[in-house]
């Protein structure tokens, strides 16, 4: 079972996109895929941005609340240079299953084509309730509406396979499952759409905690003795879930925070495309790794992502650029993670 070590909480910092030629006179652009503002899926390449267009000849134009399984098929197609992949839908596209079902061949194919720079803790899968809504743990959920996601993200498989795993409750059948881009997700649970919020982000998150300053909410805790259970052995099977606790204390306005909440955890990569050349992938591995402390002031969770976890969960070849970089610091690169 993968665990990630416990972190303190402390306000995610709105991070600004580096502008092209903010320093460098004439740098090179590169074009980048993140998904939701407030998790580390778009934190880490916003962070990647502002520290090449510091340190590099590189300018990064990231685009943030993407779809990221429509992203890894953009990275593979050479649309855009880099983007944050979840390991869970780099190992679908390999197999040609789940939101790449209905084109099996041409995702297997384009699978081919995505190489990595670094694995990161993605963040957690919050399940936000209302104080009053009578939920207060999974089992509570039946019957009710619950937001597991959008319609073509790993995020929703997780957040459905998630509650099964806690309760053996289907979506469609013991709860109604809405799913939304999560641009509105967050609208529509203020406006009351929903009574149970799956909603992923980097943990200690501002935006999480905007979330209850209206009305204050609860988040439910994964059963220790669930996290034992062969349900959640069947659960872990696919690459990059992991549990991870949430820290007493994390969100002011979450009501029961006086307690540690064991939460569904995620792992994410950095990927670029396979043609992106050498110089340029061992430039952008070595900026960001290089930068690691300034990254911790911006998010706490950031922490996760050290150089002895640069390969945890990582199932896609690394690009020679950042095996040529990680060889250099003195980490052993494993062996499985060397492209032919």
């Amino acid at each position: 079972m993968l665990h990630f070590r416990k972190m303190a909480a402390a306000a995610s910092l709105v991070i600004a996109t580096a502008s092209a030629g903010s320093v460098v006179a004439q740098s090179t652009q590169l074009r980048a895929d993140g998904g939701s503002a407030a998790s580390l899926t778009a934190i880490v390449p916003q962070l990647l941005s502002r520290y090449a267009d510091q340190h590099t000849d590189y300018s990064i134009r990231v685009s943030v609340d993407q779809t990221l399984t429509r992203s890894a098929l953009r990275l593979a197609a050479g649309a855009i240079d880099i983007s944050t992949v979840p390991t869970a839908a780099f190992h679908a596209m390999t197999q040609g299953t789940g939101p790449y079902a209905q084109m099996s061949d041409e995702a297997i194919e384009a699978a081919g084509n995505i190489r990595a720079l670094f694995a990161f803790l993605g963040g957690h899968i919050h399940p936000i309730t209302r104080a009053d809504s009578g939920i207060e743990t999974f089992d509570d959920v039946a019957g009710r509406r619950v937001f597991v996601g959008p319609p073509a993200g790993t995020a929703s498989a997780q957040a459905r396979d998630l509650i099964e795993a806690i309760t053996g409750y289907v979506a469609g059948e013991d709860y109604e499952a809405i799913q939304l881009d999560f641009s509105a997700a967050n609208q529509a649970y203020e406006d009351g759409r929903f009574d149970l919020f799956m909603r992923t982000g980097a943990m200690g998150s501002a935006a999480i905690d905007q979330l209850g300053s209206a009305q204050p909410f609860r988040l439910l805790n994964v059963p220790a003795e669930v996290v034992e259970s062969d349900n959640w052995d069947t659960f872990i099977t696919v690459p990059g879930r992991a549990v991870d606790p949430i820290p007493a204390g994390t969100y002011n306005n979450q009501v029961n925070n006086d307690e540690d909440v064991l939460a569904g955890a995620y792992s994410m990569m950095l990927a670029v495309n396979v043609d992106m050349d050498e110089e340029t992938a061992y430039a952008l591995t070595r900026v960001m790794m290089e930068n690691l402390e300034d990254a911790y002031g911006v998010n706490v969770a950031m922490r996760s992502l050290r150089p002895d976890t640069v390969f945890t969960s990582l199932n896609a070849p690394l690009h020679p650029g950042a095996v040529r970089y990680f060889r250099e610091i003195g980490l052993d690169v494993p062996e499985a993670l060397i492209a032919d």
